[in-house]
C-alpha cells in the first residue's frame, strides 16, 4: 500500500514531504481578512525626537541620562521613520503584508503647551496623517497602538491624572483618526510597570517594591475608560474594533509530574498574565491568587470600575517571543530556563531573555482560548534576534536562516492551534520590520526583517522578509497546500 501511494505521488509530482509552510497555508490560508503584518513602535523608529513641536517623552530623559542605555545610545534619530516612511511602507508593500502595526507618539500629536495643557499639534497630526494615508493606499490596513511607552515627561502613571490624560489623548485620537478600524490601548503594560517602576531599567527608571501595582492600577482604569469612549461614541461609525496587547512567554511545569510545580506555574500565569488579562477577559479583577499574597499592596477596584473592565477589549492581542520553565519555591516561584535532564529549554538567541520554544506558542494560545474565550487573537508581536547579527558583515545579517527558522517553527506551531484547538486567530504580526532602537539594550540587538545601517539609513531586505513574502503570496490558495493535495488510496 505504501509503495502503491508513493507511485501515485511520483505521477502526479507530489514526491516530497509535507513541509511547516504547507501547515501554515493550510490552516491560515483562504482567510481575506486575516492581518499579515510587520510591526513597529514610534519610539524606536521615528527619530526626530526634537522637531516639529515634540515634546520630550520619558524615554528622552531616560536615554539621554548616562548609564541607562547600553553605550548611551538614544532614539533620538533611530531609523528615521519621520522622513523615510513612504520608502518603509513600499518595501512593506512589496513584501506582500496587508496590515502594519505601529504606535503614535502622544509627545508628538499631543504635546504639553506653555500654560501645561496637551492640546494637537498640527504638524504631528499631518504627519500621521500622512503615515496612515499611505498604509490605506497601498491597501495596507493599519492596526494602531495609542501607548507604546513614549510618555510625556510632564506625566507619571503613578498619579492619578494621568488617567484623565489618557482618557483625553485617546479621545482625541478616535476623533481626529476615523479611517482607523483596529485600535490597541496599550502595548505590553507588564513590561513598562515592572521595569520601569519595579526593576528601573526601564523610563522612568523607578526601583520600588510595589510601585508596579500601582502604574498596573492607573493603567487598567485608563484602558477601561477609553475603551468605553470609543464604543459609545465611534465605534459604529468606524466599524472597528478595540483590544489590548499583552505579552508573556508561556511558562511550564520544571517537573511536569510534581503538583507543587503545576501549582506553581499557574501562579506564574496569575502574576504575569492573569495580573492583566483577567481584569479584561474574566473576572473584572485582579487573580485571587495575587489579592492573597499581596493584600494591601494590590489596589483595589470600585464596583464600577470592575464592571468597566470585564469585557473591556473586542479581542486578544498577544504578543511572546519565548518560554520558560517554573520550580516551586516554598509559596512561590522560580523561573528557570534549564530543564531537570539539564538541557536549555531551547536554542538561545541573541538576546539573553531569547530561548527558541516554538511549543510555548501552541500552550499559549490554548490557554488563552480555553481561559478567557475571546472573539479572536491577534499575535501582535513575535520574532526574535540572531545570534552575533550585530557582529557579522551586512551579506552574513542579510542570510539570516536562524529567524527564518525561527518563524517557520513557531507559525506552525500557530496552525497546530487552529487546526487542533480551534483557536480564532486572525493575526500575526512579525516585530520588526525595521532593525531598531531596543530600548535599554540600544541597537545591539537586530530584530528586523530588515537590516537598518544607522549610519547611512539606508535598507537592506533580509531573506526572512522574503521569506514572508512568498508565504504570504500562497495564502491566497490554500489548496495549493501539502494536505490538501495529498492522495489517499
Amino acid at each position: 500500500m505504501k509503495a502503491s501511494i508513493v507511485g501515485i505521488s511520483a505521477v502526479f509530482g507530489l514526491v516530497g514531504a509535507e513541509t511547516p509552510e504547507d501547515r501554515i497555508v493550510a490552516a491560515l490560508g483562504g482567510k481575506p481578512d486575516f492581518l499579515w503584518g510587520s510591526a513597529t513602535a514610534s519610539y524606536q523608529v521615528e527619530g526626530a525626537w526634537d522637531r516639529d513641536g515634540r515634546q520630550k517623552s520619558i524615554w528622552d530623559t531616560f536615554s539621554q541620562t548616562p548609564g541607562h542605555v547600553f553605550e548611551n545610545e538614544t532614539g533620538n534619530v533611530a531609523d528615521d521613520f519621520y522622513d523615510k516612511y513612504p520608502e518603509d511602507i513600499n518595501l512593506l508593500k512589496s513584501l506582500g503584508f496587508n496590515s502594519f502595526r505601529m504606535s503614535i507618539s502622544w509627545s508628538r500629536i499631543y504635546p504639553k503647551g506653555e500654560d501645561g495643557v496637551h492640546r494637537a499639534n498640527p504638524l504631528g497630526v499631518r504627519f500621521y496623517k500622512n503615515v496612515i494615508g499611505k498604509l490605506i493606499s497601498s491597501g495596507i490596513t493599519p492596526l494602531v497602538t495609542i501607548f507604546h511607552w513614549d510618555l510625556p515627561d510632564d506625566l507619571d502613571w503613578l498619579d492619578e491624572p494621568v488617567v484623565d490624560a489618557f482618557v483625553d489623548f485617546s479621545d482625541f485620537l478616535f476623533s481626529t483618526f476615523p479611517e482607523v478600524k483596529h485600535w490597541l490601548t496599550f502595548n505590553e503594560p507588564w513590561t513598562f510597570c515592572l521595569q520601569g517602576y519595579r526593576d528601573g531599567i526601564f523610563a522612568p527608571g523607578i526601583k520600588s517594591k510595589y510601585k508596579q501595582y500601582t502604574c498596573s492600577h492607573n493603567v487598567l482604569r485608563s484602558h477601561a475608560r477609553a475603551v468605553s469612549i470609543y464604543r459609545q461614541k465611534y465605534k459604529a461609525a468606524a466599524q472597528g474594533k478595540i483590544g489590548i496587547t499583552l505579552n508573556y512567554d508561556f511558562a511550564f511545569p520544571w517537573n511536569a509530574s510534581s503538583p507543587e510545580d503545576q501549582a506553581a506555574t499557574q501562579l506564574h500565569h496569575d502574576f504575569n498574565l492573569g495580573w492583566w488579562a483577567d481584569p479584561v477577559y474574566l473576572t473584572g479583577d485582579y487573580p485571587a491568587s495575587m489579592r492573597r499574597i499581596l493584600g494591601a499592596n494590590l489596589p483595589e477596584f470600585t464596583a464600577a470600575e470592575k464592571l468597566s473592565l470585564k469585557g473591556s477589549s473586542d479581542y486578544y492581542g498577544l504578543n511572546t517571543y519565548s518560554g520558560m520553565y517554573i520550580k516551586a519555591n516554598g509559596t512561590f516561584y522560580t523561573e528557570l530556563r534549564v530543564g531537570p535532564d539539564g538541557k536549555d529549554i531551547g536554542e538561545r538567541a541573541d538576546s539573553p531573555w531569547l530561548y527558541v520554544v516554538p511549543r510555548e506558542m501552541k500552550a499559549h494560545l490554548e490557554y488563552v482560548n480555553d481561559r478567557y474565550k475571546p472573539q479572536e487573537i491577534m499575535i501582535t508581536e513575535n520574532g526574535c534576534d540572531v545570534p552575533g547579527e550585530n557582529d557579522m558583515s551586512m551579506s552574513d545579517a542579510l542570510n539570516d536562516t536562524f529567524r527564518i527558522k525561527y518563524y517557520e517553527s513557531y507559525l506552525d506551531n500557530v496552525a497546530a492551534a487552529v487546526r487542533e484547538s480551534k483557536v480564532p486567530v486572525t493575526g500575526y504580526f512579525a516585530w520588526s520590520l525595521l532593525d531598531n532602537f531596543e530600548w535599554a539594550d540600544g541597537y545591539r540587538f537586530r530584530f528586523g526583517l530588515t537590516y537598518v545601517n544607522y549610519t547611512t539609513q539606508q535598507r537592506y531586505a533580509k531573506s526572512s522578509a522574503y521569506w514572508f513574502q512568498k508565504l504570504i503570496a500562497r495564502m491566497d490558495k490554500p489548496e495549493d497546500s501539502f494536505a490538501s493535495r495529498r492522495l489517499f488510496v
